[in-house]
């Protein structure tokens, strides 16, 4: 059976690029997220790198992650727009069509909300010729966006059409933020939506907060919120998001397992999501 409406990050599956592949496309997932760092990491270089994920028969849901872009100034500025160039060029050729930009947590970024908004319009801008859409990711230890909410906001006042949110499930759960919140951005602002839990009940310190959300993350189902993650996609689809889920889950445990084995949890939280959450039933193959 093909899963259609969730896909997999390559950063939570340890060992080389290409078995990745092949573990998440033998799983029955349709789609991948592709952390950057590993295509140019490729033993074979940038083309192999490229070359194993266009015949890996995956779509490419998205590219991650251009960090501390927005509210730069200078030659610092100069430099973050070199690098967002490469990012969008290797995106187009991986033949992707989002690439992911966190908020910047640079001591450096300027707050003001008018030199942010300036630079996601470059950025937008910048994009369009290589087919590629923004999602702005709220980060919670950012300078700039640090929540879904205000990440919208800078969306919804830059303007542009190919300028979206990233929603990262974890963020929103760890800092029991209220679902009512996510009626204030349109659905179709929404370009895709991250998905993990974790095992904690709480997490009472930013020090926590961030090995949980690097380390110790888990798939849905696995952790401790399996109610508030189903109240959150529940919520979602209620609202009209009609986009892709992708599952985001860093755990230093998965890093030394099979990917294989790996996918194998993040197919049984998909199904989870769809016949129980969602409530749609798989397709069937060939059908």
């Amino acid at each position: 059976m093909i899963i259609r409406d969730f896909g997999m990050d390559t950063a939570s599956l340890g060992g080389p690029l290409d078995a990745k592949l092949v573990a998440i496309r033998r799983a029955g997932f349709s789609q991948v997220m592709i952390s950057a760092s590993e295509v140019v990491g490729h033993p074979g270089g940038v083309a192999a790198g490229v070359r194993a994920v266009r015949d890996s028969g995956l779509a490419v849901t998205g590219l991650e992650a251009l960090r501390d872009f927005e509210g730069l100034d200078g030659r610092l500025h100069d430099y973050k727009v070199d690098v967002a160039k490469s990012m969008l060029e290797l995106c187009q050729e991986l033949g992707g069509r989002l690439l992911i930009v966190e908020a910047s947590m640079s001591s450096h970024a300027n707050t003001n909300a008018d030199a942010i908004i300036r630079d996601l319009r470059t950025l937008a801008t910048l994009a369009i010729p290589r087919g590629v859409s923004i999602a702005f990711k709220g980060v919670s230890w950012s300078r700039t966006a640090s929540n879904f909410s205000l990440a919208g906001d800078f969306v919804l006042r830059a303007n542009c059409r190919n300028l979206g949110v990233a929603i990262d499930a974890f963020d929103i759960v760890a800092a029991q933020i209220p679902l009512e919140d996510l009626d204030a951005i349109d659905p179709e602002q929404i370009f895709v939506v991250q998905l993990s839990d974790f095992t904690f009940q709480t997490v009472p310190s930013a020090a926590e907060n961030a090995a949980a959300k690097t380390r110790f993350r888990v798939f849905p189902g696995e952790g401790a919120h399996s109610d508030d993650l189903a109240a959150f996609v529940g919520r979602l689809d209620t609202l009209g998001y009609a986009g892709v889920y992708s599952f985001d889950v860093y755990n230093d445990d998965y890093q030394q397992m099979p990917p294989d084995a790996v996918v194998g949890r993040a197919r049984r939280a998909a199904e989870w999501l769809e016949e129980t959450v969602l409530r749609r039933a798989l397709p069937v193959p060939n059908i």
